[in-house]
């Protein structure tokens, strides 16, 4: 080979090396597509960029019209992975069934809690869930006598003018995955009130009470600021009221607890396609749960992040 055509080689070689991906997995390309829960979008959008980070040539679009929104665009095809902060409904796995002839998979990818809050200025503390269905629901399925309407109904008597004054009920709207978590928790699948103010965001719920002395709220743990009060929240009476911290939450202490979801579609006895397994790999890496609990959400633990890989394998 002559020394001209050596260096040309050479030089060809050192232009692949410089521009070529560090590894195979920097290899990847294409467009990713997401749909699915407000409560994770802030994660979701989070894991999106540090993964478009390590993979530049990869499109990543994530949507969040709701977690009912999830389960309809795996079923059209319109997305790569759906997340959720509730379980797929047996109707909405039926869909997917019918369609695909299989179940879609579903990956647990961090612990999350519906907290209640009042304003800071309102000196309750503690609320149990018998409370919560007096509150919110129209048909008292968990047992609550007569329904709450005024804060002299709950034992707020400090404050004379917020004690006579009506509970402004506030909460997430039928497209969300809190909705429903909250009234199969709360007010054991009854009915909400019809004058229960639904949003279609948990910063709505949040910046409603932090502006409303009156009013109380529900929403997913990682939204609650320091605008408003969580409370401690109680099984019963005469049960122990828990705080919606990491500890809690972790154990299930919490009475509403729950997992946030990653569903995609994937048939028996194949692989995941490439990029949406790379995805759910960074979701449950270190990096990927650090920016959960960076969020407000809780981290799976170590035997957690290996039962959901093995889902995947």
């Amino acid at each position: 080979m002559s020394r001209t055509a050596a260096f040309a080689c050479a030089a060809a070689v050192l232009f692949a090396l410089c521009t070529s991906p560090a590894g195979a997995a920097d290899a990847l390309t294409g467009r990713l597509t997401g749909v699915g829960s407000d409560t994770a979008s802030a994660l979701v959008a989070r894991w999106a960029d540090a993964f478009r980070a390590e993979h530049p040539r990869v499109q990543v679009q994530v949507q969040a019209a709701g977690s009912a929104s999830a389960p309809t665009a795996l079923v059209e095809g319109a997305a790569d992975f759906g997340s959720m902060s509730r379980p797929m409904s047996e109707t909405e796995n039926a869909a997917f069934h019918a369609r695909y002839g299989y179940d879609p998979t579903r990956v647990v990818v961090a612990h999350d809690a519906i907290a209640v809050f009042v304003h800071p200025e309102n000196p309750l503390e503690r609320i149990t869930l018998a409370q919560l269905d007096a509150i919110y629901s129209a048909d008292r399925r968990c047992g609550a006598a007569v329904p709450v309407r005024e804060w002299r109904d709950l034992g707020v008597a400090a404050d004379p003018a917020l004690a006579a004054a009506r509970v402004l009920a506030s909460g997430r709207n039928e497209a969300s995955g809190t909705y429903e978590v909250f009234r199969e928790g709360a007010l054991c699948r009854g009915n909400y009130r019809a004058d229960v103010v639904a949003w279609p965001g948990n910063g709505a719920v949040v910046a409603t009470v932090a502006t409303h002395r009156e009013a109380i709220g529900y929403a997913g743990l990682g939204y609650v600021t320091g605008l408003v009060k969580p409370l401690a929240l109680a099984r019963g009476d005469g049960d122990e009221a828990v705080t919606p911290d990491r500890a809690a939450v972790t154990q299930g202490r919490y009475p509403l607890s729950r997992a946030l979801y990653l569903y995609v579609n994937r048939p028996p006895g194949s692989a995941l396609a490439d990029l949406p397994a790379a995805f759910l790999a960074y979701a449950l890496s270190d990096a990927g749960q650090a920016l959960a609990q960076r969020e407000g959400f809780t981290p799976l633990q170590a035997n957690e992040r290996a039962a959901q890989r093995a889902l995947l394998e």
